[in-house]
């Protein structure tokens, strides 16, 4: 690859080079602030299929692979996709429920060694 390519290639990874081409693509999907990120990515299928429309067209116009553009728009924060975040709170959240529900708890379990030691006759 040649240098002036090279500079073409990395002026994409600037944020102000980036954000000329996404204002554009915000507009044409009718992507609006809510609060959330630039592009909120969460389970909800128009949310999902906008937001890949928007990657492949910034993939396409810049000539740059779509994993590329994909993790610029994370880093600079435009891109906030919650589908991971989620689940893995939620996975959390139920094993946490789980380990809190079980009968008898660790610490009963403690409780009866300590007695169960005590009651032993001690060995000089």
């Amino acid at each position: 690859m040649s240098d002036a390519s090279e500079g073409q290639v990395a002026a994409w990874k600037v944020r102000e080079t980036l954000a000329r081409q996404l204002a554009p693509l915000l507009e044409l999907y009718d992507v609006k602030w809510r609060g959330h990120g630039v592009i909120y990515v969460d389970h909800e299928d128009y949310n999902i299929h906008t937001a890949y429309r928007i990657v492949a067209d910034l993939s396409s116009r810049l000539n740059v692979p779509i994993d590329q553009v994909r993790a610029r728009l994370v880093e600079f924060g435009w891109l906030n996709d919650v589908r991971q975040a989620s689940f893995a709170s939620d996975k959390d959240a139920r094993l946490i429920d789980e380990s809190t529900s079980r009968s008898p708890s660790w610490e009963d379990e403690y409780e009866h060694d300590d007695v169960r030691q005590n009651d032993d006759p001690v060995h000089d």
